[in-house]
């Protein structure tokens, strides 16, 4: 579950704008007097001007539903996804007044175009009344690259210069939608409130179309993660079972030692102990092994024939290991059993030697 999150994570917002800071209509004017604010707000790495929009996308054969994205190569940060996935000579061939255009990989093939192709681009924003009626703003494009993320924004995201997006939605020479940002954490946006930002801005982050998608992901692990309770709880409860038959199988040894001496604080970690022993050895076997298998996963399954072509690339399930969650779950196992010895404890600890030894 957690290499499925971090997968989603890296993949779609590594292309997703972690926020964009605008204006509640959308446009900012002046934006350059706004740099040096949003680059100082809190957790935010990386800013650059932005301009989005949707459209439609025509090629030759078919139409297209998309999301426009319009940017400044060069105020791409390098650790960007886009950009180690593309590369920066590719995002340089996004050039002011050429016209050129990126696609995702799903879309280009859904649209049966090709790197050289030419394409035309329409969006409702930029339209304009003429004696026909309403017509919208539309350009013809050329693509020059194909991205593949590995994820379902291969089918939804174009890119281009953001002086050429601004041409085609029309915006005054000054205008974008906003400014991009790069979070340190994507999870991170809650965290920036808006006594944070500029006055008269906004921060749209990725939660308002995206944030479904992970809530969703995050019932799932709870929903995992109540499982995993109940199976540990049941393992501790065959450890409460089974030193309760043992406390009454052995009562007569214990009244012979409580008849020696033997206190019952000195019964009780006797059972203690020995309940524990099994949590223990239960509980870091199970780890280890647990450790082993979750490293060892995709091989494993290639062994068997079972093949699992879910990370980019056809890697296999993703994995991602974090120990606080596993120290976690280690930590909560020997407390289940810790607990499950304490009534068999006591009840041995309560035996009676008199009463016990009545029929010996």
């Amino acid at each position: 579950m957690n290499g499925f999150e971090a997968q989603l994570k890296n993949r779609i917002l590594g292309v997703v704008p972690h926020g964009i800071v605008t204006t509640a209509d959308g446009q900012l004017s002046e934006w350059q007097h706004y740099e040096k604010a949003i680059t100082h707000l809190p957790h935010v790495k990386a800013a650059a001007p932005f301009i989005t929009t949707e459209g439609m996308i025509q090629s030759p054969g078919s139409l297209a539903p998309v999301l426009l994205q319009g940017i400044n190569p060069e105020n791409y940060p390098s650790s960007d996804l886009m950009t180690e996935t593309v590369g920066r000579h590719v995002l340089s061939r996004l050039k002011t007044g050429a016209f050129n255009i990126i696609l995702g990989g799903a879309l280009a093939e859904r649209l049966a175009v090709m790197p050289g192709d030419n394409i035309r681009v329409l969006v409702t924003e930029g339209s304009r009344f003429t004696p026909m009626g309403r017509v919208p703003s539309q350009r013809l494009f050329h693509v020059v690259g194909v991205f593949d993320m590995g994820s379902p924004v291969d089918d939804q995201i174009a890119l281009m210069n953001i002086d050429d997006a601004r041409r085609l939605l029309r915006y005054p020479a000054d205008n974008i939608t906003g400014w991009r940002v790069w979070l340190d954490d994507a999870f991170n946006t809650s965290l920036i409130s808006q006594s944070d930002l500029p006055e008269s801005l906004v921060l749209q982050d990725w939660r308002i179309d995206r944030g479904e998608l992970f809530r969703a992901v995050a019932m799932e692990k709870h929903i995992m993660s109540l499982m995993l309770v109940l199976i540990i709880l049941v393992a501790a409860f065959n450890i409460l079972s089974s030193l309760v038959m043992i406390v009454m199988d052995k009562q007569g040894e214990v009244a012979i030692l409580r008849t020696m001496g033997m206190n019952r604080s000195s019964v009780m970690h006797i059972f203690i102990i020995q309940g524990l022993w099994s949590g223990v050895f239960g509980g870091l076997l199970g780890a280890i092994a647990g450790l082993i298998l979750s490293h060892y996963l995709n091989p494993l399954l290639n062994l068997i024939g079972l093949n699992f072509y879910m990370a980019a690339g056809g890697g296999g399930l993703p994995v991602d290991i974090e120990p606080l969650q596993i120290a976690s779950i280690v930590i909560g196992a020997l407390l289940m059993s810790f607990l499950a010895t304490l009534y068999p404890a006591y009840r041995a600890a309560s035996v009676r030697p008199a009463e016990a030894l009545r029929y010996e």
